[in-house]
């Protein structure tokens, strides 16, 4: 963040960026900046129960203005050379904030755009300012600034946009930017807070010339809290027995309670040093995973999801979350639908396609609107994404898939076999909570583990991202089996299915088209890096490389959990119809890539699949097409120094050269789920037996 200078004044020509006609610009003098808070809140909610909300839920923007700046990424028109994107502020104020914005070596090129109120909570107003700004002809980024003036003092930011032609875009990737309900007060601190990785990503932006993107992953705040915080919800979890649970009356106050909780949520989250920053000065691209809504969300039995206290949550949730994350109501999508821009197919759930320049799309399902136990994404919901794939356009030659939870990642398969044998013998209750202690402490025991009993299955669930609500909870939500904490994983049986069909019309697609696939995801608090491949061939269509990048803020699992996930099991993708077990050969094999040699205090490691430090990574297609891969991982212990962060990579992934031309002619249909579609294939189809 910087100030200008009286330039703003009267710019000699106005320039229309924003979607409305744009005004003259008034006279306004620029004042110094703002004082910014830097402080680091290491306070661990939740710690001391039941907050009142009406005080606790209350906070300042940190600038004294205004929430925000957040500036989102929408897409390029390939055709028209235009970046079109936009900037949110909330702020306690009738009147929108002026808006002003050029090229940032080019003043005399300076607009204003006009805002647009998008919602209103209490007395707060969210106005958006769309932008649609020329990319500079050529392959060379622009740097562009922005300015918001509010009460005579004013605020500028910088972001960068990529030239009209260039292919050679940056982008950082993340998740988990919050910690866990559980982690306490020393940890954090011990951590370097919430905002230690974000200042390493601002120098980072600031060295490489600008980053033109961040994928946030999922899990961009943690609203886990308000499970002991907010005392409506408490009386909820008080009820005894399934119907009345699931029947409990959706009140007035719950509905005020809920919406208040998640505006705090994202207006103080998104306000902590270092996050503010980059959501100001990095374009973002979000998509939502549970902790968005809470923990394990989607995942539990039907008569908890259908309950009309888990219904409304939900929709309070994702109302917040398109508003935050992506400046804009369902209303507003519905009524004026962007065929660029967000989508949805069954009406469940919000899914993006972006372009990053002429070599490069992303995609974002929404993998939380329309899962359920045995589902993660609908039907209709891949056959949209696989039409819509088939339409890029032809110069794709990379596909990030962006999914919060890695498709490719090792099975706790012991984990689940000792949990299952508890579950048999007792629901997972108040009372079987010690036996579940005992059975994880014996699986961590045999990898050598030193934790003490009561912290083993909580390592468990810190490999799985799941460290939040259940593990604070289970008392609350005792009909739950805590086994279910693990369903939530591509890789766990009950999506075994669903996966398969997934990744194999990926490849077909990927055959056809001549297009690289990646998939990169977090949740899982470690880091590293895993593929599909094709033994025979392996660096045909079939390579589709796995990155995981988690957790920029939240605490790693225990060392004993990763050795636990470096199983030495040789696994496959089983063909479609088939009915083996993973172990089964076949032309696709997954695994997990010894990416880590040495620690990052260069002590040599012999466990090299994964890392259980914070991290982010920050990816860089080159102008061979290629796409490099780095991973920044805390350095200092697990504690962190001076020098922030520590490199690996990169791990670079090639572009198909020539199509592959599938057999028997070109491809024109999606294969099918089978008779029956998705669920019927999944109830009918057991992967897990020979």
């Amino acid at each position: 963040m910087s100030t200008s200078n009286n330039n703003y004044q009267q710019p000699p020509q106005e320039y229309n960026y924003g979607q409305e006609p744009a005004g003259i610009v008034p006279n306004q003098v620029l004042q110094q900046n703002l004082p910014v808070n830097e402080t680091e809140d290491f306070a661990q909610p939740g710690k001391h129960g039941v907050v009142d909300i009406q005080v606790a839920y209350r906070s300042i923007p940190s600038n004294g203005l205004f929430f925000g700046p957040y500036l989102r990424y929408g897409n390029i028109d390939l055709q028209t050379g235009i970046w079109s994107g936009s900037v949110m502020i909330v702020v306690r104020s009738v009147d929108a904030p002026l808006f002003q914005i050029h090229p940032s070596l080019d003043i005399g090129k300076m607009g204003t755009v006009e805002a647009t109120l998008i919602y209103q909570f209490e007395d707060y107003r969210f106005f958006r300012y769309n932008l649609f700004l020329p990319q500079r002809p050529g392959i060379d980024s622009e740097f562009w600034t922005y300015a918001i003036t509010l009460n005579g003092q004013t605020l500028t930011y910088q972001f960068l946009v990529a030239g009209a032609h260039e292919t050679t875009w940056r982008f950082m990737a993340f998740s988990c930017a919050d910690f866990s309900l559980s982690v306490k007060s020393e940890e954090r601190e011990e951590l370097g807070g919430v905002g230690y990785l974000w200042k390493d990503v601002l120098n980072k932006h600031k060295n490489l010339g600008g980053l033109h993107a961040m994928l946030g992953g999922g899990d961009q705040i943690y609203a886990d809290r308000m499970w002991s915080e907010v005392s409506s919800l408490r009386d909820w979890l008080n009820t005894k027995g399934k119907l009345n649970r699931r029947d409990y009356e959706w009140t007035d106050r719950l509905e005020q309670d809920i919406n208040l909780a998640y505006f705090f949520f994202y207006s103080n989250h998104f306000d902590r040093p270092g996050i503010r920053d980059c959501l100001a000065q990095i374009p973002n691209v979000f998509q939502i995973d549970d902790h968005d809504i809470f923990d394990g969300f989607g995942s539990y039995p039907d008569y908890m999801q259908n309950s009309n206290v888990f219904v409304n949550i939900g929709r309070i949730a994702f109302h917040f979350y398109l508003l935050f994350q992506h400046h804009t109501t369902e209303p507003l999508l519905l009524a004026n639908p962007q065929l660029t821009d967000l989508f949805t197919v069954t009406g469940r759930g919000w899914h993006f396609i972006k372009l990053f320049g002429p070599q490069c799309a992303v995609i974002g399902p929404d993998t939380r609107a329309e899962r359920r136990e045995n589902n993660i994404i609908g039907e209709q919901s891949y056959n949209e994404f696989f039409a819509r794939i088939r339409a890029l356009p032809p110069s794709i030659k990379h596909i990030v898939f962006m999914l919060a939870v890695p498709i490719v990642y090792p099975r706790l398969a012991m984990v689940e076999h000792i949990l299952s044998g508890v579950k048999t013998i007792k629901r997972a209750t108040n009372g079987a909570w010690n036996m579940l202690g005992k059975a994880s402490s014996k699986v961590a025991s045999v990898v050598g583990a030193k934790e003490s009993t009561t912290s083993a299955f909580e390592g468990v669930k810190k490999a799985f991202g799941k460290s939040g609500l259940m593990s604070s909870l289970v008392s609350g939500f005792g009909e739950i089996d805590l086994l279910d904490d693990l369903a939530d994983h591509w890789t766990h049986e009950n999506h075994a299915t669903e996966r398969t069909y997934f990744v194999r019309n990926l490849q077909r697609i990927s055959m056809e088209k001549c297009v690289r696939i990646t998939f990169v995801s977090g949740d899982v608090h470690c880091c590293g890096m895993g593929k599909f491949y094709n033994p025979e061939q392996p660096e045909n269509y079939q390579m589709m490389v796995q990155v995981i990048t988690s957790a920029i803020s939240n605490v790693p699992p225990p060392s004993a959990v990763i050795r636990l996930l470096h199983d030495k099991d040789k696994l496959y993708l089983p063909e479609i119809g088939g009915k083996q077990s993973p172990s089964h050969k076949t032309d696709t094999r997954e695994e997990m890539i010894e990416f880590f040699d040495s620690d990052v205090d260069g002590k040599k490691l012999d466990l090299k699949k994964l890392l259980g430090r914070r991290n982010y990574s920050i990816a860089v297609i080159e102008p061979d097409s290629t796409m490099a891969w780095d991973l920044y991982v805390q350095k200092g212990g697990r504690y962190g120094t001076q020098d922030r962060t520590h490199k690996y990579g990169p791990l670079v992934v090639t572009s198909l050269a020539t199509p592959a031309g599938p057999p028997g002619g070109p491809i024109t249909e999606v294969q099918s789920f089978g008779p029956g579609g998705l669920v019927q294939s999944m109830n009918s189809m057991n992967l897990n037996q020979q």
